[in-house]
C-alpha cells in the first residue's frame, strides 16, 4: 500500500497526513488535518497544494467544530463549492475547530452528481468498479418533523443516486449527523428501518455505518453523507463483515453493518462504522470510564481489521469522537502507548448515540489482494 505521511514537499513538515490508494488505474487520496494541533489555515492550503501536485479532484470535506470558520478556510484554499458537511457539537455549546477530512481521486474521470443547483457529490469509475460519494446532503424542508426529515434526506439520496444508474441497494456506507440525537435517535432508527424495509436491503447488503450527534451549519435535523458502489469485472465485489467482539446492530434495533468489504483494482477496502465500547450483548460497557472505553472500542476495531488480515498500519482515514474535549488527550496517550502513529485521523466534539457513551471510532483501512 503506497502511503504518504506529513509531505514535507507540500509546505511546513507535519500540516497535515494523508494516505493514497492506487487501485485499478486510478489513486485515492485521504487527507486529515488536526486542527487542535496545527493551524488549520497554512495545513489546507498545504493540503490544497498536495492534492493539486497529484493532479487529485477533491470529492468532499468533513469538518468538526466551528462550522463558520471551517466554511471560509475551505473557500479561502480553494475548496469553494465542495460537497461538505460541516459540523458542530449537538449539545448547543460552541467548540473550537477540531478537524477537517478531505477526500479526492486522481487518474480516473470524474462527474459532478447535482442537487437542484448545487453539487451533491461526485462520480467515478475504472475498468473494475464505479463510485460514488454524496456529501453533506440536508432535507430540503427544514420545517417537517425530525423523522421526516430523514425520509426527505432518503429522497434526495436516491434522486442523486439515479442520476449514475445506481439504487440504494448499491449504498455500502453512510454517514448520518444528527442534530440534538439523544432526544430521537428511536425516532431516527424508526425511519431508517422503515426505509430500508421499503427498499429490500435486509435481504441484500445493510451498509457499514455512523449514527453521531452533530449540528449542521444548515440547520437540518441531520446530515447524510453516502458512498456507493458498483463492481464492473470479475474479482470487484462488495461482502458483509462482522465483528469478533460485538454482536449484530441489528440486535439492538440500529440498522447497520460492523463493517463492509469492498474488492477492486487489486485492493481490499475495509470500511469500519462508528464503533463504540458495546459488550457482545450490545450493552455499554465501562460506564463513566473514558480511558477504558477507548481501550474497548480500540479492541474491538482491531480485531474486526485481524478478520480481514489487516493491522492499524492499514489505516486510511479514520475519526474519533469525543463526547467532551477532555477524553481527546486519553485517546492520544493510547495510541502513543501503543505505536499507534499513523492512523491519518481527525478529532471530532460530538454526541456518541448512547447517553453513557463517551468515545467512538470510525475507520477505512486497505490491503491488496
Amino acid at each position: 500500500m503506497t502511503t504518504v505521511k506529513n509531505d514535507a514537499g507540500t509546505g511546513p513538515a507535519g500540516d497535515f497526513t494523508a494516505d493514497s490508494i492506487p487501485a485499478g488505474g486510478m489513486t485515492e487520496h485521504y487527507v486529515s488535518i488536526n486542527a487542535l494541533e496545527k493551524t488549520p489555515e497554512t495545513a489546507l492550503k498545504a493540503a490544497a497544494a498536495y492534492l493539486q501536485k497529484n493532479g487529485a479532484k477533491p470529492l468532499m470535506a468533513l469538518s468538526f467544530g466551528d462550522t463558520g470558520r471551517a466554511e471560509r478556510l475551505l473557500q479561502a484554499a480553494g475548496f469553494s463549492g465542495l460537497p461538505a458537511a460541516l459540523l458542530e457539537h449537538d449539545n448547543g455549546r460552541k467548540y473550537p475547530l477540531s478537524g477537517i477530512q478531505l477526500f479526492a481521486v486522481s487518474g480516473a474521470p470524474v462527474k459532478e452528481i447535482m442537487s437542484g443547483n448545487k453539487i451533491a457529490g461526485y462520480c467515478w469509475e475504472t475498468s473494475d468498479a464505479k463510485h460514488l460519494l454524496l456529501g453533506g446532503i440536508v432535507p430540503g424542508n427544514l420545517s417537517l418533523s425530525p423523522e421526516d426529515q430523514v425520509k426527505d434526506t432518503y429522497l434526495l439520496v436516491s434522486d442523486a443516486l439515479a442520476q449514475e444508474g445506481f439504487s440504494y441497494s448499491g449504498v455500502a456506507r453512510t454517514w448520518f449527523y444528527l442534530d440534538r440525537l439523544l432526544s430521537w435517535y428511536g425516532k431516527f432508527n424508526a425511519a431508517r428501518t422503515g426505509f430500508l424495509n421499503e427498499k429490500g436491503i435486509f435481504q441484500k447488503l445493510v451498509p457499514a455505518s455512523t449514527g453521531i450527534g452533530a449540528s449542521n451549519s444548515r440547520g437540518g435535523a441531520l446530515s447524510q453523507c453516502v458512498y456507493a458502489f458498483k463492481p464492473k469485472a470479475s474479482g470487484s465485489g462488495i461482502i458483509k463483515v462482522g465483528s469478533p467482539l460485538q454482536c449484530e446492530a441489528l440486535n439492538y434495533r440500529s440498522a447497520f453493518s460492523r463493517a463492509v468489504e469492498l474488492s477492486y483494482g487489486g485492493i481490499r477496502k475495509l470500511m469500519v462504522s462508528g464503533t463504540a465500547s458495546i459488550e457482545p450483548s450490545g450493552k455499554s460497557a465501562h460506564i463513566d470510564d473514558a480511558a477504558k472505553q477507548i481501550e474497548l472500542t480500540m479492541r474491538v476495531v482491531r480485531e474486526i481489521l485481524h478478520s480481514r488480515k489487516m493491522d492499524w498500519n492499514n489505516t486510511v482515514r479514520s475519526v474519533a469522537y469525543f463526547k467532551e474535549p477532555q477524553y481527546a488527550p486519553l485517546f492520544g496517550e493510547y495510541c502513543a502507548r501503543n505505536g499507534l502513529h499513523g492512523l491519518n485521523c481527525v478529532p471530532a466534539m460530538t454526541t456518541v448515540c448512547r447517553e453513557e457513551l463517551l468515545f467512538e471510532l470510525e475507520l477505512d483501512a486497505a490491503s491488496r489482494y
